[in-house]
């Protein structure tokens, strides 16, 4: 600012110099050219060496991977908490994996010397990591870990392998143990089993597990072959067995079975096979004789035979077969025959016989919907024609006054169908016609007794009642007209005379009283009368008095001429 104003105004100024080192001494060098230079090199130098110590440091603290251009590194920013949180979080998330892996690791058994090291080298892993964390180093941490993972992974599926192989060798030998039975029938692959598994063996002790696998494997595959061997073995001799109990031919059955069982103790098909043999010889007998029968379509007869066949060896399919076979070929004979004979008896309406021969074939087959459509077609049929008949028969009685049959026949058809409406009314109608019958004939026998005791007049009356209810189709028989003609020919009165002495007095019982008389004729009706005199101081008169048509009219003299005693 005062420079300014001495420009402005012109004066004239003045330079100071500040230097406070001037007038020391004047022994310092001046900066050359080449003092610049040696300068500039050496301090380069020297930052060239500072940095390589640094990062050496830093190496060794963070590791190999620092500044190599193939690693990426995530460039953190210090001064960001979020940054360094994630880091921190993500080390300590794979610290915590890594150290729930290793808790799992060393639960498994390390019982081979190859991973007891490698486990040791991972717990000093493990230790390494937990110091990169505890220093904050978090980055490093978190790669240390991962990588460890890794390693523990790997060293689990290693165990998991050394376990596997260790299993593999185990079963090799009680394999081999188990098909030493079948050594003589495959020589070459038990001795190739054996080689694969020594070689095996030296391979899991080398801890070379992979390749003992494999090794184990081939003594699998060579043990297979050789249980196929004696599979076939035993199948050959198992199927000579069968054909010879199916032929009957014992002593080859037995044979067969025995060397079966040789190579295999336990097969149960093989210990059947010896009970079989011992019969086979009589079961082959009844098959053929089952046959026989089956060709003549004795289908009872052979169902018979293959069922003793079968009796005798409960494992014949041939019997069992042909028991179940010739069973189905008799009941559809039986079956057949049923439905025929049915058919037949139907076409002929004998429905009953029909019915039965339906009841039998389902007997034989109680399943057939068709045969019980058929019976019960028949059933309705049959009852239909039952009530047809049954009513004919009442209609055909009815119309030759057969009463008491026409009734039955209409209570026939009650029976059969009870809403049946005319048989109903024919049922009502005959047994009205019995009764009017019946009462005639009732009165035709009392009018008949009245007749023939002389009470004509109570004779007639009956006759009468009975003439007026008698059918109009019912013809007198001999006796009703002899009845009628004696009642005809004693309905008219006759003369009778009667004399007495006229001092009595005379009556007729229950008809007259003539009193004292000498002569009176009276017309009387046939009939039996009683006469009685009467006089006062004599013994009573009684005459009995037969009054009849046909003949001479009587006279009838009465009087009292006994005195009473006293």
């Amino acid at each position: 600012m005062s420079d300014s104003s001495d420009a402005s105004t012109n004066r004239k100024r003045r330079v100071i110099h500040w230097d406070p080192d001037h007038g020391r001494a004047n022994g310092a060098k001046p900066w050359t050219l080449l003092r610049i230079v040696g300068w500039t090199l050496g301090g380069t130098l020297g930052l060239l060496i500072l940095a390589g110590l640094v990062i050496r440091g830093v190496r060794l603290v963070v590791g190999d991977q620092f500044l190599r251009p193939t690693a990426a590194v995530q460039t953190v920013d210090e001064t960001d908490p979020g940054q360094v949180f994630v880091s921190e979080s993500k080390a300590s998330l794979a610290r915590e994996n890594v150290a729930k892996a290793l808790a799992e690791i060393r639960r498994l058994p390390q019982d081979h010397q190859s991973q007891l090291n490698q486990l040791i080298l991972i717990e000093k892993s493990f230790l390494d990591g937990e110091l990169l964390l505890e220093g904050r180093n978090y980055r490093a941490a978190y790669a240390h870990f991962t990588t460890l993972g890794r390693e523990i992974d790997a060293f689990s599926e290693n165990v998991k392998l050394k376990q596997s192989t260790q299993k593999a060798y185990d079963e090799v030998l009680a394999r081999m143990r188990e098909l030493d039975r079948a050594r003589p029938l495959a020589a070459l692959e038990f001795e190739t089993a054996f080689a694969s598994a020594g070689a095996g063996r030296e391979f899991y002790l080398n801890g070379s597990f992979a390749t003992a696998k494999k090794q184990f494997d081939d003594a699998f595959a060579a043990l297979d072959r050789a249980e196929q061997a004696l599979k076939d073995f035993v199948d050959e001799n198992m199927r000579t067995a069968l054909e010879a109990v199916a032929a009957g031919d014992k002593p080859r059955a037995l044979a067969s079975f025995q060397a079966a069982l040789e190579k295999d103790p336990a097969n149960e098909i093989a210990l059947q096979g010896l009970k079989r043999a011992e019969v086979a010889d009589r079961v082959r007998a009844l098959i053929l004789q089952g046959e026989a029968y089956e060709q003549k379509k004795e289908h009872a007869l052979a169902a018979e035979s293959y069922g003793k066949a079968f009796e005798l060896d409960a494992f014949s399919a041939v019997s069992q077969q042909g028991k179940a076979r010739n069973e189905r070929l008799k009941k559809e004979t039986e079956l057949n025959s049923a439905l025929a004979e049915a058919t037949t008896h139907r076409d002929a309406a004998q429905w009953d016989k029909a019915i039965a021969a339906y009841e039998r074939a389902l007997k034989v087959d109680p399943k057939d919907e068709k045969v019980k459509k058929a019976l019960a077609e028949t059933k309705e049929t049959a009852h239909r024609e039952a009530v047809k008949t049954a009513l004919g028969k009442a209609l055909a009685y009815e119309n030759k006054y057969e009463w008491e049959q026409a009734r039955g026949a209409y209570a026939q058809t009650i029976e059969l169908d009870a809403n049946h409406v005319e048989a109903k009314d024919g049922y009502f109608r005959t047994g009205k016609m019995i009764r009017t019958l019946m009462q005639y004939n009732k009165l035709v026998d009392i009018a008949e007794a009245h007749a023939q005791r002389a009470e004509f007049q109570a004779g007639i009356r009956s006759f009468n009642e009975a003439m007026e209810i008698k059918p109009a189709y019912l013809a007198m028989t001999d006796r009703v007209s002899q009845l009628r003609n004696v009642l005809n020919l004693q309905s008219k009165p006759v003369d009778v005379t009667f004399q007495s002495d006229g001092n009595c007095w005379v009556s007729i019982s229950n008809f007259r009283m003539l009193g004292k008389i000498t002569s009176q004729t009276v017309k009387m009706l046939p009939g039996n009368y009683e006469i009685v005199s009467r006089r006062k101081g004599y013994q009573d008169v009684l005459l009995v008095l037969q009054v009849r048509n046909g003949s001479t009219p009587p006279v009838v003299s009465v009087a009292c001429t006994l005195r009473a005693n006293r």
